[in-house]
């Protein structure tokens, strides 16, 4: 495993990891700010505990799937550790 190779497998790692978070983030703030224009609410409140109950959700369902590509990184980059640090 090149320094190149780490490199590409850590973003990898953190586009699995993160990239779902994000996505339901951004669909449940969009949401929410639709729904606050049209009923002309705006309550700060109210976006956060969406997006703390979509995450809390996607966490639950989806968690061990999200974690599976940081766990297979992580075991290939210590086997790979001896072979980067002897050459």
């Amino acid at each position: 495993m090149t320094a190149s190779e780490v490199s590409a497998g850590a973003w990898i790692a953190f586009a699995e990891l993160a990239g779902p978070a994000l996505a339901v983030m951004l669909v449940i703030g969009l949401a929410a700010g639709v729904l606050q224009t049209m009923t002309q609410i705006r309550e700060a409140s109210i976006p956060f505990i969406l997006k703390l109950a979509g995450f809390a959700v996607l966490s639950t369902a989806a968690g061990p799937l999200m974690m599976g590509g940081v766990d297979q990184y992580a075991a290939d980059l210590f086997k790979a550790i001896p072979g980067m640090i002897h050459g």
